[in-house]
């Protein structure tokens, strides 16, 4: 008996390029698709979630604790089936990964696993690039060529944040490391959703001239072991200029040492729940939607970076609860 085969858009990219950005643009688009949303984080606690639009009729699921491309690709197998088995109604599978995942394996998942593959069908690899930070993370984190090398479209965002110039560099850099991938400039992850969804980009025959051993058993992979996620939690209401303060001494001792940090803040006299994101030294906050009345109205913060001081960082935000 025939079934339908349903697509899977891979969407990577390093900590604080702007995927969940990109996330919330296919959800909001007026496409007509139902997305199924698989999010994956380090850490045992998944912020993502709640920065992700909930939107009806979208089916989101949650991988935490490991990164897709290792310790959970067995999670993610299991979740797809459990669409099929549960009789989810949707479209298009997103897959967003972890900033620290070679999407390699991941694609291998949807190809290698035999019960997969009869359901589901890689569309595309989409790969999010901080224009600002490529030399930066190209330098540092062996995962940032792995996901450039491995897409089929790249997003090369945040160009409003460096000169034409600059630009015109980064371009070149991106396409010495895949020259067949479709390039968009973007700012705020902004291209059109057809440009990303259900584009049927991911050609396996050409992948395995490129790399012979793709058809093999999963590559192995390791991370960088010094890199770690710290989650925070404070349930006092925050002084805004307190943690700001206390956000500009992290940067100033700890800066090098710190990649991405995001979070939900629950800020003295504020109505609404501030979003409070950054990437290296660059960070910002902005309002969110107002706090629900049972939910429970508490900060939470995850830093990601090398050798970060969980015990300097917890008495530093103990220090930013209003008076």
């Amino acid at each position: 008996m025939s079934h339908k085969e349903y697509p899977v858009t891979v969407v990577t990219g390093f900590l604080g390029s702007g995927k969940t950005t990109l996330l919330n643009r296919m959800l909001q688009e007026n496409h007509g698709k139902k997305i199924a949303v698989i999010l994956n984080e380090i850490g045992d606690v998944n912020l993502d979630s709640e920065l992700v639009v909930q939107s009806i009729g979208e089916e989101l699921k949650i991988m935490n604790n490991g990164c897709v491309c290792c310790t959970v690709r067995g999670d993610l197998t299991k979740i797809c089936l459990d669409l099929i088995k549960k009789k989810i109604d949707f479209d298009h599978v997103v897959i967003e990964t972890t900033g620290m995942a070679d999407p390699s394996p991941v694609a291998q998942t949807f190809f290698m696993d035999e019960n997969l593959r009869k359901y589901f069908f890689l569309d595309a690899v989409v790969t999010v690039v901080d224009a600002k930070y490529i030399d930066q993370n190209l330098a540092e984190i062996k995962e940032t060529q792995d996901q450039i090398g491995f897409a089929d479209v790249i997003l090369l965002n945040k160009i409003d944040t460096i000169s034409d110039e600059r630009v015109k560099e980064v371009e070149a850099k991106v396409k010495s490391i895949n020259s067949i991938a479709k390039i968009f400039k973007t700012v705020n992850s902004n291209v059109q959703i057809g440009e990303v969804l259900g584009i049927n980009a991911f050609d396996l025959q050409a992948r395995t001239e490129i790399d012979p051993e793709i058809t093999k058993e999963y590559h192995e992979h390791s991370h960088d072991d010094a890199i770690q996620s710290i989650y925070l939690e404070e349930t006092r209401a925050l002084d805004m200029e307190r943690l700001n303060r206390f956000m500009q001494l992290v940067m100033s001792e700890l800066g090098n040492q710190v990649l991405r940090y995001k979070g939900i803040l629950n800020v003295k006299g504020e109505s609404k729940r501030i979003v409070f994101q950054g990437v290296h030294t660059t960070m910002g906050s902005n309002e969110d939607r107002n706090w629900n009345e049972n939910e429970e109205r508490k900060t939470r913060i995850v830093f990601i970076g090398r050798h970060l001081p969980k015990d300097v960082l917890e008495e530093g935000l103990a220090l930013c609860v209003a008076k």
